[in-house]
């Protein structure tokens, strides 16, 4: 499995750590769409421990941006690059509000080019400012952009409200809209996240087929069955 190559990443986040379901989710982001990393430069947004930078970086992309708010995770990010003689020279890390960098990118000197692939893994369902991280991402002009998210199972295009507490690691965090640790944010359903992605200029290509993969590769499992029921979801975007 993937992270046993790279175990340091199950002690330096205690958000979804297990193992084999970090696996099934590297299969379904990362192996089914090994092409569009090899060679890219990629951005991945709320990057958390590094994780998923790591991956990208593994699965053959040239440079790779993490932009994360909280310092600890960043510095885990960097530790765990360094742990694993990362070179320097293919990655960084932004430890700055994700909604400032994508409204300002040349600020952070992050430019297009540095975002072939955008990845937005288990962020969208912790804020409720999609105009901002949408128009932000098309801002980027990215060639791809991957998305793996919690939705809630209903066809027509709504979003469950939810309020957050931001303190907690696995949680939101907004700078601008964070009022006394409590943090707004919406779950959509798939036809809402669609609807969305439309609106700014996305198409999606590819849906990745959970129920089908996780019954031919892993039937006995029930750390992903969110996925097996339909309660997130993988998908592959391109621009219009």
């Amino acid at each position: 499995m993937f992270f046993d190559d790279y175990p340091r990443f199950l002690t330096t986040s205690t958000t979804a750590n297990n193992p084999l379901r970090l696996h099934i989710r590297y299969r379904a982001m990362f192996e089914a769409n090994a092409a569009i990393f090899r060679g890219a430069r990629v951005v991945d947004i709320a990057s958390h421990d590094g994780r998923w930078t790591m991956a990208a970086n593994k699965m053959g992309a040239t440079f790779t941006t993490g932009i994360e708010f909280r310092s600890e995770m960043v510095k885990h990010a960097e530790e765990n690059f360094t742990e694993y003689s990362v070179p320097k020279d293919t990655y960084r890390f932004i430890n700055d509000d994700v909604f400032e960098v994508l409204q300002n990118p040349s600020d952070f000197q992050l430019k297009s080019e540095d975002a072939e692939v955008v990845m937005c893994l288990g962020f969208i369902y912790h804020t409720l400012r999609y105009q901002d991280l949408f128009s932000g991402i098309r801002k980027l002009n990215p060639k791809y952009l991957l998305i793996d998210s919690g939705v809630i199972a209903n066809e027509l295009p709504f979003i469950r409200v939810h309020v957050e507490d931001s303190s907690k690691q696995a949680a939101g965090a907004d700078t601008t809209f964070d009022l006394e640790g409590h943090l707004i944010t919406g779950r959509p359903s798939p036809s809402a996240l669609e609807l969305m992605l439309n609106a700014h200029g996305f198409e999606v290509v590819k849906k990745f087929d959970w129920p089908t993969f996780l019954e031919e590769n892993f039937p006995d499992q029930r750390s992903a069955e969110s996925y097996q029921k339909g309660r997130r979801v993988t998908w592959l975007c391109e621009p219009r």
